[in-house]
């Protein structure tokens, strides 16, 4: 677990300050890839089961007119706080906030008992979603663009000391510290912050029955990825934090992290996310959907469960991907595939949304560490295609994104299109979207260029720009902070996944001249061809074999399962080949020429010329 580890690039805040974990759930139009995706789903399925009205009013559909309440306080009047540290209007949003955070969703029936209602359940989370990603962001943003919230302790008298909502309080405080400050966040705001996630998911995962308010909790999907999320970056955040620059670090923080060993622990934050999925239970489920698909145990209980124990099962859901985050991170591979081998990747019926798709953050980020960790295990063809999905997506909703979302959303196309020019470069491939090879063409020509010449310091910078930034996972030797072994040893840990890779492109850097010329006959003689790549027939006869061996490999299949690990073992190769004695056989493996693409985009240019002449003539 303590190889090199890495984490993703990462804007300095949430849906607080609009970074990509703030894409709307409802804004999800997803584009079915026949050849390689495992959904049958379209985009009115998903709209449905995303909520789109709801994501109406949150792009300015059906809001109350914000602007009014944030000058006129809600309607309190000026004065009335205790603490005149706080504006009125931050008290009242805060008191409003926890109103809906207990909000209690059973109604009285026509028996005299009670059951849960769906529209007040509803509308419940409505509203926290309301005051969550809007109100929360446009209120740090008039009154704490500088500095933090107020402290929870100044705000435990204004909400009489209620709990739960404390911790939901600072779970969002922090957040919005960690965007304000970044790097300068103090040490003791680092660890109140892990004291806080630790007491929170502890709290939401006792077996206290009599806790009434923890039995009303019911939050929306985002904020709960964004719990999760955000858990996982400051773990991150802070392994930079222990090991760049200890020396510079005054003795007492040395010494306070020295005797807080837990704090901020990789094998401390594992075990919370394991915990997280032992106790929601959500891997049984989840097998037992693939088993019996026609059980739809996953989708039943997100239907009928409430409150806490939805909070659970979906917490649960969340923390396998975020295991699947930190095993990439750490440079395990395997086990962060292995990891999210039951997810719903594919519904037994079309209105069976699976459950990551409903948060777009979270599905974007699944599919980037995918894509990265079967890049990884030499699977190009499956890496392009997992990260060819993601792009289409945000190729297809981009006029759904607000304005705030574009420079990271942008930013993480660049780091997956970079992705896929070295898969292609490694690993030539016919089915890859007309869209993704004209934007490699039209925006990165000099860069995938120099990557056909196997120009290894491209290699490089696209591999630190595009990939994982990693960190090193373990504690450095706080007795001796100025020992340049510490520095030398996490150097060597974080330099290690570039390594690896670059072995595996160095032993490949004379392969694309032979297969260039493998393309061009059907058989050639290995004296012939050594002559063309400038080699001794001896060493052209061991390059022939690592390209035979370099395209074989596991592939994802129709045939096979939907799991990331699935494949069936075979040839990748666009050219396939056999060599007998000194002769290479090469198969005939040119494809008929179409020219459906053609006439369909010439018909649609056609078509979108006429409509425009109609509109000038008439």
């Amino acid at each position: 677990f303590l190889a090199a580890a890495g984490s993703p690039p990462r804007a300095q805040d949430s849906c607080v300050t609009g970074s990509l974990k703030g894409v709307e759930e409802g804004q999800l139009v997803f584009v079915i890839m026949a050849d390689y995706m495992d959904y049958d789903l379209d985009a009115t399925d998903i709209a449905a089961a995303q909520d789109q009205t709801m994501q109406h009013r949150m792009l300015g559909g059906g809001y109350t007119n914000m602007d009014n309440e944030y000058d006129q306080g809600y309607g309190m009047e000026p004065g009335s706080m205790m603490s005149q540290n706080m504006p009125d209007q931050v008290a009242n949003f805060l008191r409003e906030f926890q109103y809906w955070i207990h909000r209690d969703v059973y109604v009285q029936n026509n028996q005299g008992g009670y059951e849960p209602d769906a529209s007040v359940r509803q509308e419940k989370l409505n509203e926290i979603q309301t005051c969550y990603e809007y109100k929360f962001s446009k209120f740090s943003e008039g009154f704490y663009k500088d500095e933090s919230w107020p402290h929870a302790d100044a705000v435990s008298q204004l909400v009489e000391g209620d709990e739960v909502f404390l911790m939901l309080y600072k779970e969002l405080y922090f957040r919005h510290l960690y965007s304000k400050l970044g790097p300068n966040i103090t040490l003791e705001q680092r660890m109140e912050s892990w004291e806080n996630y630790t007491s929170l998911f502890d709290r939401i995962f006792s077996d206290d029955d009599d806790d009434n308010n923890l039995d009303r909790l019911d939050l929306p999907l985002p904020w709960l990825w964004d719990m999760v999320d955000e858990f996982v970056y400051q773990f991150t955040d802070f392994c930079r934090f222990r090991t760049k620059d200890l020396k510079k670090r005054s003795a007492a923080e040395v010494e306070a992290m020295a005797q807080n060993p837990k704090v901020w622990d990789s094998m401390q934050v594992m075990a919370t996310l394991n915990r997280m999925v032992a106790l929601s239970e959500i891997n049984s489920i989840l097998s037992d959907d693939k088993k019996e698909p026609e059980a739809n145990k996953l989708h039943t209980a997100l239907g009928s469960e409430i409150g806490i124990a939805h909070v659970q099962l979906v917490l649960g859901y969340y923390a396998l991907v975020s295991m699947c985050r930190m095993h990439c991170s750490c440079g395990d591979y395997w086990t962060a595939l292995k990891c999210i081998e039951n997810l719903d990747f594919k519904g037994s019926n079309s209105d069976q949304v699976p459950v990551y798709m409903r948060v777009t953050s979270c599905y974007i980020a699944l599919y980037y560490y995918m894509g990265f960790s079967l890049m990884m295990m030499r699977r190009y063809t499956d890496s392009v295609r997992t990260m060819t999905g993601v792009l289409m997506y945000l190729y297809r909703t981009q006029h759904l994104t607000r304005p705030y979302q574009y420079e990271q959303l942008n930013k993480r196309s660049e780091q997956m299109y970079k992705l896929i020019a070295m898969c292609i470069n490694l690993c030539p491939q016919r089915n890859v979207e007309d869209i993704v090879m004209q934007h490699l063409q039209d925006k990165y020509s000099d860069q995938v260029g120099r990557l056909g010449r196997g120009d290894e310091a491209m290699y490089e910078e696209l591999f630190a720009y595009a990939g994982p930034k990693f960190f090193y996972p373990g504690h450095p030797n706080y007795e001796d902070p100025s020992n340049p072994v510490n520095a030398k040893d996490i150097s060597l840990t974080l330099n290690q996944q570039w390594t690896v890779f670059k072995g595996d492109m160095q032993q490949q850097q004379k392969l694309p001249v032979i297969r260039s010329y493998l393309k061009l006959y059907t058989t050639i003689s290995t004296a012939k061809l050594g002559s063309f790549a400038e080699m001794p027939e001896e060493r052209l006869r061991a390059q022939i074999l690592a390209l035979k061996h370099k395209s074989t490999g596991r592939l994802k299949t129709t045939k096979a399962g939907t799991a990331p690990l699935d494949g069936e073992i075979m040839s990748s190769s666009i050219v396939d080949f056999y060599l007998e004695k000194e002769l290479v056989h090469i198969a005939d493996s040119r494809l008929q020429p179409t020219f459906v693409h053609y006439f369909t985009n010439h018909i649609s240019k056609l078509e979108s010329l006429v409509s425009d002449l109609k509109v000038r003539v008439g």
